[in-house]
């Protein structure tokens, strides 16, 4: 209804600037809309101060319905009705042109007719686009009173079967008010009393909640009405929501409950269905992990998972049964290269020698060795034997590890006894091994090799380094010459080096297996410790090597060992007379 009112308001606005040349003018275009519109009790146009000159500072043409056949035209504006202190006009020569025009709340006047209006209201402009009055309606508010009566009646036919909505107890149950800005009542569809709102200074006007109106529990919702300072509020009484909020939510909850039954008993017939093929698989499964590989699985007419499933179990049995027998197969042989590992790991060892002391009648010499491989068969080698009072002895540490590393051992040891046996030069035994080993080396193999021949009447040490770790003599290290590892060239010729070893003297060999070994911090034994180890020790050559073995074990602790470990410790202790 506002929406109606304030384009019709528009529409007339627009023709009384038209027409604001005269007075009587003015008059005219009120009359003429007074008469299309009904609705109204009357139009009105106030001015500002001395707008018409000959009119004075007050003028506010207005036209009204004198009866039901005539209208009235009547000049209100005057010291005994200032307008321009109105709140009407103050709000309505406040708006801008383009905005919504404004309801007031009801106020009575008595210029004309004595009653209570209510004006909606639209600034007025002039040709120049100046605002210069106020242009309004006069409306009367019984037409709210029949327009709530009338939606009072569609509610009680929805709701109540057109019984009055009194509850037991004689309180309204539903209510409908129209409150203006000041929380005063304007119309309503009873009698309610707000004034026991205001009493109990409950603010009832401001979005959703429950209030309690002298005992009695309300729900209250207020809209406020655009382009208005009015209100609409609605009280529905608790009775009024719950006994209709109860039977329908009986109503869901039988729903629920009997739709949850049905569910269930649809959803625990279909999961039985479709998971009892598993079951079937299930079992054929277990007779499949005791070693059953011919069990037959369940046959399906399905295609849907559970048939794929079913096959996948299929691939997988006869999967199984292949990689079982592969495994057999592969067990078998692996026994086989164990058990050739360990012959090949006690031939190895038996060409070393392993019987200490091994000159029990001699009091001019003191050895012991010992070698560890990485693996079952290694790389490492030493060696020694007296011949006319000469003690000739070697170690040696082939490259790689492995079968291919004890193999290429066998031979330079081998070559090492033979070559020995026809000379006294350590330079001509490795030179003689170079020859033999790098004669058709296609694996590029090689030996580090260090070779030495002890005077035992004299203590006349001679040697020749390949390649290999020099050796520690008492606390130092051995001078060497840096010859190439042997295997590496052919025809390579290599130098001999002499010293003196006094009587109590000890010669400490080893093999890189020592030096490198690494701890779980990947951290190296290095020659410092091996230096501390020997410039504190005063035992045997047994108690020496047991002690070095001791040391590097603690240091690794239970790392895995990398690389061939072996070591020979040569005491020269008395000169023979």
């Amino acid at each position: 209804m506002l929406e109606a009112v304030e384009g019709v308001t528009k529409n007339s606005r627009a023709e009384l600037e038209e027409n604001m040349d005269s007075p009587e003018k003015i008059f005219d275009a009120l009359e003429h809309e007074i008469r299309i519109n009904q609705l109204a009790v009357g139009y009105f146009a106030a001015f500002e101060p001395d707008y018409f000159k000959n009119q004075g500072r007050w003028f506010e043409a207005y036209v009204y319905h004198a009866d039901s056949a005539q209208y009235a035209r009547k000049q209100i504006g005057s010291p005994n009705h200032d307008y321009f202190n109105s709140i009407w006009y103050k709000k309505g020569i406040s708006l801008d042109k383009g905005e919504i025009g404004f309801l007031s709340d009801p106020y009575f006047d008595d210029s004309v007719v004595s009653g209570t209006y209510s004006s909606f209201v639209v600034p007025i402009f002039d040709r120049q686009n100046r605002k210069v009055g106020v242009f309004g309606v006069d409306l009367n508010i019984s037409w709210l009173d029949y327009t709530l009566r009338f939606d009072m009646d569609n509610v009680k036919k929805e709701f109540l079967e057109d019984k009055a909505l009194i509850g037991p107890g004689g309180e309204i149950l539903f209510s409908i008010q129209i409150i203006d800005s000041k929380g005063n009542r304007i119309t309503g569809t009873d009698s309610l009393d707000l004034n026991i709102l205001k009493s109990e200074q409950i603010n009832v006007f401001n979005g959703f909640g429950t209030k309690d109106l002298k005992g009695t529990p309300y729900y209250v919702q207020s809209k406020q009405i655009a382009n208005t300072g009015w209100s609409i509020v609605v009280f529905q009484h608790y009775f009024l929501m719950f006994t209709w909020g109860l039977y329908l939510a009986i109503v869901i909850a039988i729903c629920m409950c009997v739709g949850g039954l049905v569910i269930f008993f649809f959803m625990r017939l279909s999961i039985h269905r479709a998971i009892k093929p598993l079951g079937y698989l299930s079992d054929s499964a277990q007779q499949v992990a005791k070693g059953n590989f011919d069990t037959i699985l369940p046959s399906f007419t399905s295609k849907d998972e559970i048939t794929q499933l079913r096959d996948s179990f299929d691939t997988m049995q006869n999967s199984l049964k292949g990689y079982v027998e592969q495994l057999k197969e592969t067990t078998a042989s692996k026994a086989t290269i164990e058990s050739e590992l360990n012959v090949a790991h006690n031939i190895q060892m038996s060409m070393l020698p392993k019987s200490f002391p091994p000159y029990p009648n001699r009091n001019d010499i003191e050895l012991y060795g010992s070698l560890t491989p990485a693996k079952a068969v290694g790389g490492d080698l030493y060696d020694f034997f007296i011949n006319d009072e000469k003690l000739f002895f070697c170690i040696g540490d082939v490259s790689g590890k492995g079968v291919p590393a004890s193999l290429v051992m066998a031979v330079s040891r081998t070559l090492f006894r033979n070559v020995s046996a026809h000379t006294v030069e350590p330079s001509h035994i490795v030179k003689t091994m170079n020859a033999a080993i790098s004669e058709g080396n296609d694996n590029n193999m090689f030996v580090t090799l260090f070779v030495g021949i002890l005077d035992l009447k004299t203590g006349r040490l001679r040697y020749c380094n390949a390649g290999h770790d020099a050796p520690y003599i008492n606390k130092s290290l051995l001078p060497c010459e840096p010859n190439l590892p042997v295997g590496v060239l052919p025809g390579m010729s290599f130098c001999e080096q002499e010293t003196m070893m006094e009587t109590g003297s000890t010669i400490f060999l080893y093999t890189d297996g020592l030096t490198e070994a690494m701890n779980a911090k990947r951290e190296l034994f290095g020659e410092q410790r091996i230096t501390d180890i020997i410039s504190a020790f005063t035992g045997s050559t047994q108690e020496l090597i047991e002690t070095m073995a001791a040391a590097v074990h603690e240091f690794v602790g239970d790392t895995e060992q990398s690389d061939d470990l072996t070591m020979l410790a040569i005491r020269y202790t008395q000169q023979n007379k």
